[in-house]
């Protein structure tokens, strides 16, 4: 292992962006011939083919798709490295985060509230998307941490580790005209005749809109509308007669800002919490810690 140089896993990472050795030579600056060299005492040293050749380029081996992922990892904790260091020399530091849009709305504005404070110098990218692919990037080492659910998928892994945050519950919301918005009491087959509206493509939350009809023996209703956004789906119940089921995180921003009514149904909590997912391989830079802080701080305040 001592032969393997820095060098040799930058070409394993091109070949298998690329898939040839004549454009890994070019982004390299280098020549095919040496690559190929470089390519062969790879394969030497570690004692097995990497790539095979096939009409659509260099594809990865079994041993060479490992390898492919090992390299990437590597690679970009160095290149994070790096930007650690440049980001300090220049005062300043660089936090990825890869966030559920949800913990947008409030959590996380408020928790950078507090970071500021601690961190002046922090700059925070965030990157929000589904709970699968964020963190499959975290994995990867594309992100320093993910507020957002640890899926089943991702809990076996040795490298992730999950702190909880707060268990998420879901409520049921209308437009402030809905004839349900003043009442006390509202049982659940009026709900199951009522009109609906289905929230943000979110399979935590699909399933247990399902789940909730199903557990009191009633069929689910099917949503008339479907939207792209939270904020598409409470334009269209401030102006009709249906009624959604979403994350209180949701419910709590949009009734704060007078846009909805909560209605006043218990519907319970999702077997899911939210959690900080870091991996246990990457040291925790200062910004990061804070960070966490400050998030675990906003949550025990909002209690």
């Amino acid at each position: 292992m001592d032969h393997l140089r820095l060098r040799a896993l930058t070409l394993v990472e091109m070949l298998a962006d690329t898939g040839s050795l004549h454009q890994a030579a070019r982004r390299m600056n280098t020549s095919q011939p040496a690559l190929s060299v470089m390519l062969q005492e790879v394969e030497r040293t570690l004692g097995g083919r990497l790539f095979e050749r096939t009409r659509r380029g260099l594809v990865p081996t079994e041993m060479g798709v490992y390898l492919v992922r090992q390299a990437r990892l590597i690679l970009a904790d160095l290149r994070r490295v790096q930007s650690e260091f440049d980001s300090t020399r220049e005062g300043r530091s660089l936090l990825r985060v890869g966030v559920l849009p949800l913990v947008m709305l409030e959590v996380v504005p408020q928790a950078l509230a507090l970071l500021r404070h601690a961190v002046p110098g922090v700059q925070v990218e965030f990157r929000e998307g589904a709970a699968s692919e964020l963190l499959a990037a975290l994995s990867d080492g594309a992100l320093d941490m993910v507020v957002g659910r640890m899926l089943p998928d991702f809990a076996d892994s040795h490298d992730l580790d999950s702190a909880f945050l707060f268990a998420e519950s879901f409520r049921i919301i209308a437009g402030r005209h809905h004839r349900l918005a003043a009442r006390r009491r509202i049982p659940w087959p009026e709900l199951q005749a009522s009109q609906w509206i289905e929230a943000p493509h979110n399979t935590a939350l699909h399933d247990f809109f399902v789940e909730a009809f199903l557990r009191r023996g009633l069929r689910p209703p099917q949503p008339i509308y479907r939207s792209a956004s939270f904020y598409s789906c409470i334009a269209i119940l401030r102006t009709s007669d249906c009624l959604m089921m979403v994350p209180h995180e949701v419910a709590r921003h949009f009734a704060g800002q007078d846009a909805i009514r909560i209605l006043s149904v218990s519907v319970g909590e999702a077997s899911a919490p939210f959690s900080i997912v870091k991996r246990r391989s990457r040291a925790t830079t200062r910004s990061a810690a804070a960070f966490e802080e400050a998030l675990l701080q906003t949550v025990r305040g909002r209690r």
